[in-house]
Order: C-alpha cells, then structure tokens, then sequence
C-alpha cells in the first residue's frame, strides 16, 4: 500500500534528514513532484521546555520559508499538521544533487563552475536578508544543486529573524567548520554571520579543503574563531588574486571588517567575473603553465601593459671571468641533471606509458590526482590530513617514491608547526599504516589554568564541564 501524506502520495526514499525522512512524493490531484520532509525524531526531549522550543523552530521555519520566493532559495509548497504541531514540510523537489555530493565527487570545483554556485547562493542570502532573515547555517549539505547548475539554499530550520529572541542566549546552533566567530562565542549574530559561512563555502569549493578543519571539534572551534586560513591562491595557484581577495574579506574574524551585506559581496564578485570574461574575449587573457609537482596545469593570467618585463641593470652588463662562468654553468648542469632524474621518476611513476591498457590509464591518472590533492592540503597547512592521506596511499602503492618524500616533507612541516606553537608539546605519532578513525589525534596545547580565558569557559561550558 502507497504510504500518504495528506494529499501525497510517496513514490521513492531520498534520504534521511535531521528530523527524519525524506521522501519524493506526489500530489495525487495535480500531479506536482514534490519534496516531503518528516518530523519523526529518535531521541526523546529532556523536558516539555525543550519539546515545546523544538516546535516552535518547526514553526517558525514554515513561516519563514513560505515568505520566500526566489530562484535561489527552495520554495516551499505546504505544511502538514498534527493537531497543533507541524508533522511533514513539503517543498520543491530538486532534481540533482547537494554541493557535498558535488565535492565529494571533484575537489576542488572548476573555477567557472565555483563562482556560478557562489554567485547564487549571495544572490539567496541577499533576498533572505532583504526579508529579515539569517538562515545560520549555511553549509554545502544546505546547498542544492539543480541538473542545470542552478544552486538553491534550502533548510531554514535554525534560521530566525533578525531581531528574534526565540533562541536563548549561549545556544551554539550551525555546522562547526562553517559557523561564524560571533556564532561561536555565543554572541549576538547578523546578516554577516551568513556571510562568513559563505566564504567558508567559496573557500572550499575554490581550494578543495574546509579552511578552519582540525582533528576535533574544539580545534575546529579554536581555528575559527583564531585562525587565519591560507590564501586561496597560496592552495590553488589557478584562482585569480581578485576572487581570493573577495573570500579573504568574507571570512574577516570582525564582522565589521566584511561586506556589510550580501548584495555588496555579490556587487563585486560579479564584478570580478565580469573583468575576467573581458579578459578572454579581448585577447588579455594569456596562459602561463606552472609545474605543481608532476601535473603540469596551464593557467589564465591577465597580460597588461604595465605588466613588468625582465631586463638586466646596467651596473650588471659586464663580462663575466671564465671561471664564475664555468663554475655557474657546472652548478646549473648539476641541479638540471637532479630535476631531470626526479622528472623521468614522477613520470614513469604516474604518467601514462606507451601500451598501457585503459584500466591501467584510469589507474595512473587517478594517482597523479590524488598526489595533486594531498599537496594541497599541505600546502594550506593541512597537514594531519596530508600525511593520513599519504599513509593511505603509501599502502596501495608502497613502492611510491614520491608520496614517501612528500610524506616526509609533510610531517617535518607537521612536527615544525606544532614546535612553534609550543616547543613542549607532545606530538602524537602518526602510524604508517592506515587507522579507520576519521582524524589523526593531535594534543592540543591547554592554555593557563590559573586564569580561563572566555575561549576556555566556552570550550568547557560546550563539553558540559
């Protein structure tokens, strides 16, 4: 028997939501595909104040969804009831896919298609703001993406008006790796707190890393409320400088240091696209190839006539003696010879050979791919993930010169960072074998216990000490 929902017929499970299940269903008189969202929780309330609070958020996001109509924001259709408590939401049904699962499959995203997704989701913000609306929780799982690239903000359920006073005081509600610094000190949050988790976003989709991610979830909160991530063109020397100038600004640790609204962010990352397509299209727009490690990618750059050109000082054009010249040229056969021996290494390692079958073609480019990725997460310092990812790889392919020097090189730089954070740590050793945990453990150093900072008090009153 087809299970109902008021007058919806579910045709197929999706998923499985917060609150419950996700069903594709069916109007059964107008025939509309739809959404349906369940309200059926596992766990129990603690007490009839915590019950009562839940469903008033229940409420509330029925409210302020069915005020919103917009091409980048989820539309919601109905509300179902039971007596006086809301039991099913009933939306747009998107047909596609969430950002997670798009990054899941590539990371990081193609350019064009990164600041496409970013574009949609300010224009999102900018008409949720407009109607006094943060939606707190903005996060590539709350990002859907339709079969033509249209992305679509969905799940308002933490989101509140500007000034509402339905969330108590000290309540830390969102996704840690995307919250705000306001979101985590408990402090008092605005339409800019969406802003910064939309940076979050632009950074990952742009650099393929979540920029404030750490072993444990006070580490994540340390980072995003201390940490200045790297640059995104420092991970992905493709990005152009001027997008990376708008993510840095979006994820200022003030608020008052970033945009002060969606529309202003969304004013000059078209802005900068606008500016870039120009480029192409006039011819500006040279390529410049770089060597990142064995993958040899060309990238765009903007070629103006104040670009600066190499020459030699005059103070400089004098005969050289023989024998600087010949101890010069000795010096750059040497390095030459050691980059070309390292070249034909990483070569006949990872690059396609003459007579290789396609499965083993398919197996070659997906090791310089992930070689390529694990660089960048130590270049954006990273490193707990790198060397996870290197032992996982290294355990495939043990005989992998390459990932067992990067490996090293990662660790070094691991071992240094935590020195200089305190030379008296004590790192935790990272076994070469694969673990099944999700992150390396990592000691992280305590401040002093004669005075808690307010950073402790939180970290202490969230682990309910």
């Amino acid at each position: 028997m087809t299970e109902q929902y008021g007058d919806y017929e579910v045709e197929s499970f999706l998923g499985k939501g917060s609150i419950g299940k996700v069903y594709l269903a069916r109007h059964r008189r107008i025939g509309r595909r739809v959404a349906l969202k369940t309200v059926h929780l596992e766990q129990k309330f603690e007490d009839e104040e915590d019950q009562t609070e839940f469903y008033k958020r229940l409420q509330r996001e029925a409210e302020l969804c069915g005020s919103m109509q917009h091409p980048n924001v989820v539309t919601l259709y109905d509300v179902g009831y039971d007596g006086d408590l809301v039991s099913y939401f009933v939306t747009e049904y998107v047909d596609g896919e969430t950002l997670l699962a798009r990054l899941r499959r590539t990371r990081p995203l193609p350019l064009d298609e990164a600041l496409g997704v970013a574009t949609d989701i300010l224009r999102g913000l900018a008409y949720a703001h407009s109607k006094g609306i943060i939606h707190r929780d903005i996060k590539p799982a709350n990002i859907l993406l339709t079969a033509e690239g249209r992305a679509k903000i969905a799940d308002f359920g933490v989101a509140r008006p500007l000034h509402s006073s339905l969330t108590v005081a000290r309540s830390l509600v969102g996704t840690p790796n995307y919250m705000s610094p306001e979101q985590v000190k408990t402090t008092p949050v605005s339409t800019r707190s969406d802003l910064f988790s939309a940076g979050a976003v632009m950074y990952e989709m742009l650099t393929g890393v979540k920029p404030f991610a750490a072993p444990e979830l006070s580490g994540i909160l340390y980072n995003v409320v201390n940490l200045v991530p790297p640059k995104v063109t420092e991970t992905n020397p493709s990005v152009p400088d001027a997008i990376a100038r708008v993510v840095a600004k979006l994820l200022e640790k003030n608020p008052k240091e970033r945009y002060a609204t969606a529309d202003e962010a969304l004013a000059e990352l078209e802005s900068v696209r606008t500016q870039r397509d120009a480029a192409f299209q006039s011819g500006e727009l040279g390529v410049v190839t770089i060597e990142h490690g064995d993958d040899t990618t060309p990238l765009p750059t903007v070629l103006t006539a104040e670009t600066p050109t190499l020459s030699t000082p005059s103070s400089l054009r004098r005969p050289v003696r023989a024998l600087y010249f010949w101890a010069i040229t000795l010096l750059l056969t040497g390095a030459l010879f050691a980059s070309v021996i390292g070249m034909r290494r990483a070569i006949a390692e990872q690059q396609p050979a003459p007579g290789m079958t396609p499965a083993q073609v398919a197996e070659t480019n997906a090791k310089r791919r992930s070689l390529a990725f694990l660089r960048g997460l130590a270049n954006a310092g990273r490193y707990e993930d790198a060397i996870r990812g290197y032992d996982a790889y290294l355990a495939r392919y043990p005989n992998s010169t390459v990932a067992r020097v990067e490996r090293e090189d990662a660790k070094r730089l691991h071992d240094a960072a935590l020195a200089a954070i305190e030379p008296d740590t004590e790192i935790t050793r990272v076994a070469r074998k694969p673990k099944r945990e999700k992150a390396v453990e990592v000691k992280v150093p305590e401040p002093p216990k004669k005075k808690p900072s307010r950073w402790e008090r939180i970290k202490r009153w969230y682990r309910g000490e």
